[in-house]
């Protein structure tokens, strides 16, 4: 497993000033002996002691092969012990491109993590990280964190509304009681109708109230709010990045959490999902998210990480096919050949197809 340690700007730039150093030595040592061993030789050919100094002249000559020849020699055993060649790939990163690789990887995951969140505060970490940046460095980054920006504005502006409404909601329940009005529980009542209307469920949440929603008002819901609210999600990041196509991400959530009724311990994680995806270090335990919007963007990047073995999954998704998508997902529980038609039996159940449809 590779150390997580290698997508660090700090520490390859480090390895990148051993690397030099190293080079150096690799090029000058050998130089330097074979330099004083010619001056050595011929100051014992004119001594008449030359067959002494060909013993010496040959062991240092060896030397400096030897010493030549060590970075390579370290190389080739690294890649025999690592057989996927990680370690070897770390090292050859530490280049001046491979730093300013990782640091702009590194701006391009705080700023992923502040459109996932909606914070402030993980805002501003994302600029300052892009600040710091060379300016064409930056540039490839600028017009993201300025789209963060207005989200993050956006959102603010949600919650203060919210806020504001949650506040006039109290009070004018607060005069209902008292008898002064009864037009508040009226109001409520047709909220709270308009939820369950059936009528259509694409972009019912916002991306700030996805973010906001916490684990115990998405346990409260029933099966069908559950799957909107997941659906909104979904919907939300297929359109941000394609990928997954929501009816697969919104049936898996359904059978992964019982539609929204057991996570308890999973922080958010409604897929079940193991590990970490991207470059953080992978461990077989289930990974904890901050909100359900991060839990449902990182489910599209967990198919897109290992590529490889659900290429025919991504494909079908392409080819916005569910169906055929659903009968790759044994792989994702561990090879289990119900789970791709219990998936395709919750996307026909619930006509789970409406979602794509955007």
């Amino acid at each position: 497993m590779i150390l997580s340690i290698c997508d660090s700007a700090e520490v390859l730039s480090v390895m990148r000033i051993v690397k030099i150093v190293i080079e150096a030595i690799r090029i000058v040592v050998p130089i330097i002996l074979i330099v004083t061993t010619m001056i050595s030789f011929a100051g014992a050919v004119a001594s008449g002691e030359q067959q002494s100094a060909m013993k010496v002249t040959i062991k240092r000559v060896i030397a400096a092969i030897i010493i030549f020849f060590i970075p390579l020699l370290i190389k080739t055993t690294v890649r025999l012990i690592d057989g996927s060649d990680g370690y070897y790939k770390c090292i050859s990163n530490a280049t001046r491109e491979g730093v300013s690789n990782a640091r702009v990887s590194a701006a391009q995951e705080l700023i992923t993590n502040a459109s996932n969140t909606l914070k402030r505060g993980n805002y501003l970490a994302a600029k300052a990280a892009v600040d710091r940046l060379p300016a064409s460095e930056r540039s490839q980054l600028t017009g993201q964190l300025q789209k963060v920006e207005a989200e993050v504005t956006q959102a603010e502006k949600e919650r203060a509304a919210a806020r504001e409404a949650a506040a006039n909601k109290r009070d004018s329940e607060r005069q209902s009681s008292s008898g002064s009005s009864s037009s508040g529980s009226s109001s409520g009542s047709s909220s709270g109708g308009s939820y369950s209307s059936g009528v259509s469920v694409t972009g019912k949440y916002t991306k700030t109230q996805i973010i906001d929603m916490t684990e115990e008002q998405v346990r409260a819901m029933s099966n069908a709010e559950f799957m909107d609210f997941i659906g909104s999600a979904a919907q939300l990041v297929y359109k941000e990045r394609g990928g997954v196509l929501p009816s697969i991400t919104v049936a898996q959530a359904c059978l992964e959490s019982g539609y929204g009724d057991h996570f308890e311990t999973t922080s958010h994680n409604v897929y079940g999902l193991i590990g970490y995806p991207g470059n953080k270090p992978k461990v077989s335990k289930l990974r904890k998210f901050d909100n359900f919007y991060e839990a449902t963007y990182y489910h599209a990047t967990y198919f897109e990480e290992y590529s490889s073995v659900y290429s025919g999954f991504l494909q079908a998704c392409n080819n916005k096919d569910p169906m055929t998508a659903a009968s790759y997902l044994y792989k994702y529980a561990g090879g289990s050949q119900s789970y791709g038609p219990n998936i395709q039996s919750i996307i026909r159940t619930y006509d789970l197809g409406k979602y794509d449809n955007i």
